[in-house]
């Protein structure tokens, strides 16, 4: 049965990180925030071939999905690809 599973967010680092360790330290806390929400973080790092410099791509249920704290993310102006599997 198709399940929506995973979400590739893109986004843009936000001004305060400047770098791959304040970029490391963020996703440290952000992923556990993520993990409170039922979520877990598969990967993230940089985005190519798309306008945003970054990426995240998160693994969940579509309700907990919904509890995920974007306010709080590292990283602003997202979109955000579903996948759905089979």
């Amino acid at each position: 049965m198709p399940e929506m599973k995973y979400y590739i967010v893109y986004g843009n680092w936000r001004p305060e990180y400047t770098g791959p360790e304040d970029f490391k330290k963020a996703m440290e806390k952000y992923t556990k925030l993520v993990e409170e929400a039922g979520c877990k973080v598969k990967f993230w790092g940089a985005a190519l071939g798309v306008p945003e410099n970054s990426l995240c791509v998160i693994k969940g249920s579509p309700e907990d999905w919904m509890k995920v704290p974007f306010g709080d993310a590292p990283f602003t102006n997202t979109r955000t690809h579903v996948v759905i599997t089979w």
